[in-house]
């Protein structure tokens, strides 16, 4: 037998917070930062220890021990300490995959501030690697790959040591840790370890590495403390003449040394979610649905607002408070990190990240708010008039769709108009308030004066005009013409100028008016039993899912630019798993459905609304299709739609195959999921719902709205034998899990023709909206979060009307717009078609154009027009002269 070197690899997993709170582990962090610097600075023969991938635990560190950077700073630069390249490691299917773009970003700046970020893509843990990964990696710089989760071992090929590539055809070195990150945990030299333990994983390792010699063998855990002893249990393993030869090492020197020796050709393509080895956990994926909805909203606000609008305002020379992005993006960060946003945690934890979220939420809509007056404000003096509406356009693209916004007025009645003409608009709801009182001050003391009321009138209107990231202003102009109320009728069908919606029986039928095809019983729910626990949903044998009541129509309106309809249906539940059992429905819950129809939309939005009082089930929304048996689905994963199988050909047998998991073909979506045959196009486009499996025996697509389970740690579940996840010997409650709360839950359905990729992710972003709108009005101080407050505004005019910058093809789809360096601007560009497409970007300045990488660092100069391949991103950064 050759000897083989083994490369003995001294880590840490750490996980910020789980079972245990943040709280917990920031003083374990300090005692084993504390206890590592001491011995890495006095142990020559312990080289370098791996902190995880992470940079986050220095900011954390140097809270408590700020005289310890320096320290820090000479370990990191000799690559002794290894951090980064993440900030946190985030589980990637379920976040926005600009924040996984930026959490990296953000890691490696810290580290490299250190003295250097380490090069490898660092996955120890997460459950699924998002199909990207591979090109954004090399896009950083990012030589190596290393990750555990996601592989199945007939896609190895007889090697552990692999080429990982991306959509884009850009692949990375990559090692598979077949054996997760702790085989070498317990590292010893005596006969009871090595006969048992040691000899028989390097014996496998050794036969799954056909093309080296080298045996890469992790030696950590979760929140372990550095094991000082490594170096000596090394010494005495090189003396007992095995056929290996040990050595301490790190990630980057077995990647740099093994792919040196070998260029290994095999390639794995795409997304990794496989659970043969190691769960991936599919079905955490609804578990708390209010953080998966909660994060949505945040990214959403960050990424599709404010960071657009932070470009217009500076380039108007607002002033805002600018360095705060980094820290609002960072507690993201931290809401993102794995099993936080997967919400497999104690409730204390899961308690944090949301309220951690809702927080950079608050702060977003103040930023927002403060941008957006100080532009309208000078818009304002420009027009001379007091009473204005403000329409931003955050996208780069023309805004051709209504826009919802809130207005304000002293009559009932008003016009919108701009240049002269007014423009029809449509209240959506509209209610009367009290004005209050106005304390005034006088020598006899205070004195209450009442104050007129008002209207605050929720209105849809349309805007064709507005070009890629500008804004355009519009007067409100009060009437006290009488206004005509119109009541909600008990109409049993709307519809818009695609489709028509009719409530047939207590079904909802969709029907396609260009076709006339027919779509009866649109949508049911249904509920089953879950017997598992926050980490993953399990069946309850002999279980039957249970399903709604028809639908009863409760209001329904048709206005000039939409129609709306709510619905209620009540489903009758078992309290909890001990009345599942038994088969006793003792719960009733009233599910409270609206659907609209917009004019030029061509899709349904569908809102549920419902409070649970139920435990231990899941509750799904099936959507009948067209699509007979479909073998598969859609969905969008960065800048490309992953094509992914309804029925897995992984399922049969895979307990007498030691599968970890069942391989159910649940999946996540970042935006939507789409169905497909050679006639028709069945899309879902959500937010904040992540979870669906296709079940092609029914011609139905499934969401999942919410699981309700109330531990954290269950041994043995159908779909998931032997011990609970993570936790060994204990059981958390989660009753915070069960959800017993108000959601609400918002989503679009469109069945068409079939639709090219591109159009479909058009149609997420229309969804998605990425629009602003802003009243500059004095009767309301409270709808907006700074409204109140007296804050400095700018003294220079603006005009009524701008614009900066338009991209001139539409199949050119936008992943971000924000403030680049100084007087620069960022932007990445993306083409999900299968055509090459040229583009240009056009503004009334002139343009200095480069292309860059995902760390900013200018690549070559750009003009005229830019080609962009099929299923590829561009990272832009432009300069506009004014």
């Amino acid at each position: 037998m050759t000897r083989k070197d083994v490369y003995v690899v001294p880590h840490c997993h750490w996980d910020a917070e789980w079972y245990f709170t943040c709280e917990d582990s920031h003083i374990l962090l300090i005692e084993n930062i504390d206890y590592l610097l001491d011995l890495l600075e006095s142990r020559e023969d312990f080289p370098s220890y791996i902190f995880d991938g992470l940079s986050i635990v220095l900011d954390e560190y140097l809270q408590i021990r700020p005289e310890n950077a320096g320290r820090l700073r000479k370990l990191i630069r000799e690559r002794r300490l290894q951090v980064g390249p993440w900030y946190t490691q985030c589980d990637s299917l379920l976040i926005r995959t600009e924040s996984l773009i930026r959490n990296l970003q953000c890691g490696i700046n810290i580290a490299e501030g250190f003295g250097h970020s380490m090069n490898i893509g660092y996955m120890p843990d997460i459950f699924g690697q998002h199909t990207w990964l591979p090109a954004l990696y090399r896009d950083l710089g990012i030589e190596y790959c290393v990750l555990q989760r996601g592989v199945y071992t007939d896609q190895l090929d007889g090697d552990l040591n692999f080429k990982w590539q991306a959509p884009n055809q850009v692949s990375i070195a990559t090692n598979y840790l077949y054996y997760g990150y702790g085989p070498g945990k317990f590292l010893a030299a005596d006969d009871d370890y090595l006969t048992h333990r040691l000899l028989p994983i390097l014996q496998r390792l050794g036969e799954m590495n056909s093309h080296t010699d080298n045996l890469l063998l992790p030696c950590g855990g979760d929140q372990v403390l550095p094991n000082a002893l490594f170096p000596q249990t090394v010494e005495k393993l090189n003396q007992l003449g095995l056929p290996y030869h040990f050595k301490m090492a790190s990630y980057e020197d077995y990647m740099e040394e093994t792919w040196r020796e070998h260029d290994f050709s095999h390639t794995i393509e795409g997304e990794l979610y496989a659970c043969q080895k190691s769960r991936i956990h599919r079905t955490c994926h609804s578990t708390r649905y209010d953080i998966k909805r909660q994060t949505w909203q945040t990214e959403h606000l960050l990424l599709d607002k404010l960071e657009p609008l932070t470009v217009i305002a500076s380039q108007l020379n607002i002033h805002w408070p600018e360095p705060l992005m980094e820290e609002l993006w960072k507690k993201v960060f931290s809401a993102h990190a794995h099993n936080g946003i997967e919400a497999s945690n104690a409730d204390a934890v899961n308690h944090n990240i949301i309220h951690r979220l809702m927080g950079v939420e608050r702060s977003a809509l103040s930023l927002i708010n403060l941008l957006k007056k100080k532009i309208s404000h000078s818009i304002a003096a420009t027009l001379g008039e007091s009473n204005i509406l403000v329409v931003f356009n955050c996208d780069l693209h023309p805004h051709y769709q209504l826009v919802s916004a809130v207005v304000f007025t002293q009559q009932q009645n008003f016009t919108l108009s701009r240049n002269g003409v007014t423009a029809a608009h449509s209240v959506v709801s509209q209610q009367r308030l009290s004005g209050g009182q106005r304390v005034i001050v006088t020598a006899a003391g205070e004195k209450l004066e009442a104050v007129e009321d008002y209207w605050r009138s929720e209105i849809l209107f349309p805007v064709s005009d507005l070009n890629g990231l500008g804004y355009q202003t519009w007067q409100v102009n009060e009437t006290a013409s009488a206004v005509s109320v119109s009541l909600p009728q008990l109409s049993q069908s709307i519809e818009n100028d695609c489709y028509r919606v009719d409530i047939d029986n207590g079904d909802i039928t969709l029907t396609d008016r260009h076709s006339g095809e027919r779509y009866p019983a649109l949508l049911h729910f249904s509920d089953c039993a879950d017997d598992g626990d926050e980490f993953d949903f399990a069946p309850l044998e002999h279980d039957t899912p249970l399903t709604a009541s028809p639908f009863k129509v409760i209001a329904a309106e048709t206005l000039a630019h939409t129609a709306w309809m709510t619905l209620e249906c009540s489903l009758q539940l078992p309290s909890d798993i001990t009345h599942r059992r038994a088969k006793e429905r003792d719960q009733s819950m009233t599910i409270r459905t609206r659907l609209e129809l917009r004019q030029g939309e061509n899709w349904l939005r569908v809102q549920h609304e419902l409070t649970n009082a139920a435990c231990d089930h899941r509750l799904r929304v099936h959507l009948n299709t067209p699509i007979s048996s479909p073998q598969f689905s859609w969905a969008d994963q960065g800048f490309s739609l992953v094509r992914r199988e309804t029925v897995s050909r992984y399922v049969d047998g895979w307990r007498e195959k030691g599968f970890v998991e069942k391989p159910v073909p649940i999946y996540t979506m970042e935006n939507g999921v789409f169905l497909r045959d050679d006639t028709h196009c069945v899309g879902v486009l959500t937010k904040g719902i992540k979870e669906y499996e296709v079940l092609p025996e029914n011609n139905a697509l499934a969401l999942t709205l919410f699981r309700s389970v109330g531990l954290l740690g269950k041994d043995d579940t159908p779909w998931r034998p032997g011990r609970a996840s993570g936790i060994n010997n204990k059981v958390v409650p989660t009753p915070d899990a069960q959800m017993l709360q108000t959601m609400v839950f918002d989503y679009a359905v469109f069945i068409t023709p079939p639709q090219s990729d591109t159009a479909l992710f058009s149609a997420c972003t229309r969804y998605r909206e990425r629009y602003l709108t802003y009243q500059f009005q004095a009767l309301n101080t409270f709808e907006e979060r700074l409204e109140r407050f007296t804050l400095p505004m700018p003294s220079a005019p603006q005009k009524l009307a701008a614009e900066w910058l338009s991209l001139s093809n539409p199949q050119i789809q936008v992943s971000l717009c924000k403030p680049g360096s100084i007087g620069e601007i960022t932007l990445r560009l993306f083409n999900p078609g299968e055509q090459e497409e040229t583009f240009s970007l056009t503004s009334p300045y002139a343009l200095q154009l480069w292309r860059v990488s995902l760390r900013d660092e200018k690549q070559e100069p750009l003009s005229g027009e830019i080609t962009l391949r099929p299923c590829d991103y561009l990272t832009l950064s432009l300069a506009l002269a004014q």
